[in-house]
């Protein structure tokens, strides 16, 4: 999530290589494909939200252009899959799944909210482009790669808003963040909204699952084994919320803000992904690292949110772009919160370079982002977290996966491995998301 950039550096190379391939089929060296008759451009685009972004940036004409010439043959969604009786049928994997459950019982569906417009908007959105122009000019002159660079890119509505001041427009692009674009990997966005809008009945299936999971991680439901008793058993709603928040030691509530979607439960609609941001937070607690904690990444501000307490400090260092989205929901939230170029709050958003202030933390936290850096800022930031903070707590996958044509992802035990300044004082499973791992490492010496 975090890495050098800035918001109007040169093109990367996923923008360069889209554009020659571009660039050759358009001068005839093959055919472009008819499209098919119910493609519905719409659709295509709230379907795939890289092919969204690349059109209202203007790197490609228009949906019907990037199927012709690349969706078709990458096999890209233009249509509304069709439910099956199988779980998650054609909707969601079955890794979605904790167990290959028998069958889904009955469970409560997906709820959407309705964007919470409040008269503080205006103003939010005035301190947020302040905050970004202020981000813009101390930027170092950095070019951007690796997963995310496509999102500094893009969203040329977002930035036009941004360079113009134009804060009634920013705002208006905030209030359903959640069942946007913009939420496009840090949060489920408009793609999965208009998955789970066609079958809320799978998504609440999924929803259900995670809170399985959160149960199971809190010892307040038993897991299931495969060698004793009924391991597929149906999958059917957990009554426990009382049980989980004292487990968790806080509330499992959600604010409304950005729109969210997911199921009711307890007084708010909760998303799915707060079950991850929630048990982070208690391992987090459970670890008692001292009053000053710093987050590399962020994503939308979930686990800020979570861990908020009047007795601690929190930093998040991330992407410019990222801030903004940060800034809006933690102020919306009614959080104490401090913007680049403000006066420190409790609660401060920066962009990544300020990680090289003189400052030290009790301990410094990344998920699901390191892995998706290029190598060297990848190695940076391992290097600097050993600097600033005696911790360092890592949710992040290790699939060393495609990145860019340039490299492949990175994996977080190699590079610390590489660093030589660690030890390794756990490692486990992560409860709440198959194929990701969480770590806690501490500073030699």
């Amino acid at each position: 999530m975090s890495k050098p950039s800035q918001d109007d550096g040169p093109v990367d190379r996923m923008r360069i290589g889209l554009r020659r391939r571009l660039d050759g089929l358009l001068r005839g060296r093959r055919r472009s494909a008819a499209l098919p008759v119910d493609f519905d451009a719409d659709l295509y685009l709230d379907l795939n939200a890289d092919v969204a972004m690349a059109v209202e940036a203007g790197h490609i004409a228009s949906a019907a252009e990037h199927w012709r010439h690349f969706g078709r043959r990458e096999r890209r969604a233009y249509r509304l899959p069709i439910p099956t009786a199988a779980l998650g049928g054609d909707i969601v994997g079955a890794g979605t799944f904790r167990y290959p459950y028998r069958a889904v019982g009955s469970l409560p569906r997906i709820e959407f909210a309705e964007p919470a417009i409040g008269g503080e908007d205006g103003a939010i959105a005035r301190r947020l482009i302040a905050a970004w122009r202020h981000s813009a000019a101390a930027a170092p002159n950095a070019v951007e790669e690796g997963m995310w660079a496509a999102r500094t890119q893009g969203f040329s509505a977002f930035h036009r808003a941004l360079h113009g001041g134009d804060a009634p427009a920013l705002a208006a692009m905030l209030v359903d963040l959640f069942q946007s674009h913009l939420a496009h990997g840090i949060a489920m966005g408009r793609t999965t909204a208009t998955l789970a809008r066609h079958a809320p009945d799978t998504f609440a299936a999924g929803w259900h699952d995670r809170l399985l999971r959160l149960a199971e991680a809190l010892a307040v439901e038993p897991v299931r084994c495969p060698e004793q008793g009924d391991y597929a058993r149906p999958l059917e709603s957990i009554t426990g919320l009382e049980r989980i928040e004292a487990a968790l030691g806080f509330p499992l509530t959600f604010p409304n803000v950005g729109a969210p979607y997911g199921v009711r439960l307890g007084g708010s609609i909760l998303p799915e992904h707060a079950f991850s941001h929630a048990y982070a937070a208690r391992r987090i607690r459970d670890l008692r690292p001292g009053p000053r904690l710093a987050e590399i990444g962020g994503g939308f501000g979930g686990l800020a949110w979570y861990l908020h307490d009047a007795a601690q400090s929190y930093t998040i260092l991330d992407l410019p772009f990222t801030n903004v989205i940060q800034g809006w929901f933690l102020l919306k939230a009614g959080l104490p919160v401090s913007l680049s170029g403000e006066a420190d709050a409790r609660i401060r958003i920066l962009p990544w370079w300020e990680i090289h202030r003189d400052e030290r933390y009790d301990l410094v936290i990344n998920q699901d982002s390191i892995p998706e850096m290029p190598p060297d800022t990848a190695e940076m930031y391992v290097g600097r977290i050993r600097e600033i903070a005696p911790l360092f707590y890592s949710i992040n996958q290790e699939a060393a996966a495609v990145n860019t044509d340039a490299f492949r992802q990175g994996v977080v035990p190699d590079l610390v491995a590489r660093d030589g300044g660690y030890r390794r004082l756990s490692r486990n499973l992560f409860w709440l998301r198959d194929g990701y791992v969480e770590e806690v490492y501490a500073r030699r010496g």
